[in-house]
């Protein structure tokens, strides 16, 4: 599986107090399966079922807090 990582850098707090990340949707592919995954403080990843939508021409992953992580998808 292809890949993106990001960086809790890369989220936004909304007026609700959520944390947003945006990735281009053609960053990712149209159609593909998502998976998160947050990286824990000894580096390796667990997968997270954070809220996923689409919207225009983004993918927004929201959750509590910010975190470091990466976007795993089909090519």
């Amino acid at each position: 599986m292809a890949h993106k990582i990001f960086r809790k850098e890369d989220f936004r707090k909304d007026e609700t107090g959520i944390y947003i990340l945006e990735i281009p949707k053609g960053s990712a592919g149209i159609g593909a399966d998502l998976i998160i995954e947050r990286q824990t403080v000894d580096g390796e990843y667990e997968i997270v079922q954070a809220d996923i939508h689409r919207h225009n021409d983004n993918i927004l992953i929201k959750w509590s807090e910010p975190f470091d992580g990466r976007l795993l998808f089909d090519q």
